[in-house]
């Protein structure tokens, strides 16, 4: 079974970090808007249920609208990556479409290290 690169796990870990982090909350506030905004209206109660409830509808809808917007725009998954050879080492490595030449990791450790020692 072949390995997942890092950089896959990684961009993974962004994209589901930001769903969770910002989309969900987002979704929750804004239907919690709208149903609250609904169930002030249908509690009838006098000239507080329309002074609360409409608002609260419309915003929860203009949120729904921009959190939904957000969501298609959002990037789904890490770029699209292809396999270069590392400028050190000349081990195969990913990149993203548009790089031409990488340092692998494991190249980058061993300078992170020589350079922490000098």
């Amino acid at each position: 079974m072949p390995k997942i690169p890092n950089q896959l796990k990684n961009g993974a870990k962004q994209v589901f970090t930001k769903f969770v982090t910002k989309t969900i909350p987002a979704l929750l506030l804004s239907f919690g808007l709208f149903a609250g905004g609904i169930a002030l209206l249908a509690l009838r109660i006098p000239g507080w249920s329309l002074i609360l409830g409409l608002p609260a509808v419309q915003v929860g809808i203009i949120f729904l609208i921009f959190t939904f917007d957000e969501i298609a725009r959002s990037k789904v998954g890490p770029d699209n990556l292809h396999s270069v050879p590392c400028s050190v080492c000349g081990k195969s490595t990913l990149a993203p479409e548009w790089q031409k030449e990488k340092i692998c990791e494991e190249c980058q450790k061993k300078v992170a290290k020589k350079l922490k020692m000098t």
